[in-house]
């Protein structure tokens, strides 16, 4: 086969994205999905892989599906609003969540009282290592930050807080980000958690998710956040649901969701994370 036939062959196995959503089975699936919001959402994923060359390199198909479960959440992918997010990775895109998007899901269910995420900085905190209460002592914006906590009340009362230290948290990015692996072995920034203003926000979604997770009353689309959130994943999360499969989830009136869950779940109901 010579190089010609060779190029051809592999602009017809990636096309890119703007082509491929203009493939007719593709245009059917969009309408039979979105309705009216088709062209929105074509016109938000173009913009939003027009302004990243790593997202270029990746399937379209691929990028299309990430896109889709933040479409089912309801939640955006501006980049500003750091609800959701699209990462590249060798080329394969994952859907990640931001915690803005977790405390979106939560602000809907119509559960939660309080639900706040924040640094801890030298002598904010006094913590009962028994009880695991936590103790606000005073502000010290100048201090240095130790660690990250998060912070819940349902509006039955109950309330829990998670607290990480920085050395918890740099062992949690180790452990499940490869790109963060990746970058310590060879120097690199290609994650987030190398990145010295994105990882304060990591930080904050580790805690967050982690305490929702294990003591957050979740509803059906929290649910769904958690089982999608590829966490910088360098490979599609294990389950995802594949073009031919994939259905947009209806969003629901924020009081009908919030009597669903509450119908369903008499208790926290915790997520293995």
């Amino acid at each position: 086969m010579n190089k010609m036939a060779q190029n051809t062959d592999i602009e017809k196995k990636s096309p890119s994205i703007g082509n491929f959503l203009n493939f007719p089975n593709t245009q059917k699936f969009l309408e039979d999905n979105l309705k009216q919001h088709k062209t929105e959402f074509v016109s938000n994923l173009l913009a939003l892989v027009d302004a990243d060359d790593n997202l270029k390199k990746c399937d379209p198909q691929r990028l299309m599906m990430c896109a889709f479960n933040a479409t089912a959440l309801n939640l955006s992918l501006n980049k500003n609003l750091g609800q959701a997010y699209i990462i590249p990775y060798n080329g394969v895109p994952s859907f990640q969540m931001g915690y803005k998007g977790f405390i979106q899901l939560a602000i809907r269910s119509g559960q939660y009282k309080f639900l706040n995420a924040c640094e801890v900085r030298e002598g904010e905190i006094e913590r009962n290592k028994v009880t695991g209460e936590i103790r606000f002592m005073k502000d010290n914006p100048e201090g240095k930050v130790i660690g990250y906590l998060s912070f819940l009340e349902l509006k039955s009362g109950f309330s829990a807080s998670l607290y990480m230290t920085e050395a918890e948290i740099e062992s949690h990015a180790t452990r499940f980000s490869k790109m963060y692996q990746s970058d310590k072995k060879n120097s690199g920034r290609a994650s987030k958690w190398s990145d010295p203003l994105a990882r304060p926000k990591m930080a904050l979604k580790t805690v967050l998710k982690g305490l929702l997770g294990t003591y957050g009353l979740l509803s059906p689309e929290l649910i769904t956040a958690f089982e999608t959130d590829g966490e910088e994943a360098e490979a599609p999360v294990k389950g995802a649901r594949t073009f031919e499969e994939a259905e947009v989830v209806p969003q629901s009136d924020p009081q009908t969701a919030a009597v669903e869950a509450e119908a369903a779940q008499e208790e926290p109901k915790k997520v293995k994370i």
